[in-house]
């Protein structure tokens, strides 16, 4: 099995879905898949305030609520801490207080949330008591963890409007 990955800021607690870039969730996938994780991060992460001048990106039209996309997406990760956390991570691969082993299931909705928590509450794959104790912990953390909110969509709008082009469907 392989594992997937969520782009997430730490800092805001969001994340960029792949599906709705057009790519998959493997590292290779969103690597290899133009535009996609790679185009978001450029948008997402530049340090470009509006009033010096702006970059080569297209920061105003006469469409008002394309300029209130911009405005709330283009920088919005600027100075965030940033991580690609896959579906294996453990608690240990970033500093606890990020819960690195929630952050994958924190990137759905609430029904996929419910669903991993419930799983890990069964723990039918095990009858060792510690296992079911470190299961049981992870959904009740899972539970009480705030989920992260999905800004795939203003993402898209940019990259669309930027390079022309229309991500139809579910993108992937």
């Amino acid at each position: 099995m392989w594992q997937y990955w969520k782009t997430v800021s730490l800092t805001k607690q969001e994340y960029i879905d792949n599906h709705k870039l057009g790519t998959g969730a493997k590292l290779w996938e969103q690597l290899a898949n133009h535009p996609g994780t790679g185009a978001a991060l450029i948008i997402l992460c530049a340090a470009m305030p509006e009033s010096r001048g702006g970059g080569d990106l297209s920061l105003y039209s006469n469409d008002k609520n394309y300029n209130a996309i911009t405005r709330r997406t283009i920088g919005r990760w600027a100075g965030d801490r940033i991580a690609l956390v896959g579906d294996y991570a453990e608690q240990s691969d970033l500093p606890p207080s990020d819960d690195a082993d929630l952050i994958y299931h924190l990137c759905d909705s609430e029904e996929g949330i419910d669903v991993a928590a419930s799983h890990w509450e069964k723990c039918e794959w095990s009858d060792d008591p510690e296992t079911k104790a470190y299961y049981a912990d992870k959904a009740r953390r899972l539970r009480a963890a705030e989920p992260y909110t999905d800004i795939s969509e203003d993402v898209c709008v940019v990259i669309e409007r930027e390079l022309g082009g229309r991500f139809v469907g579910d993108g992937w």
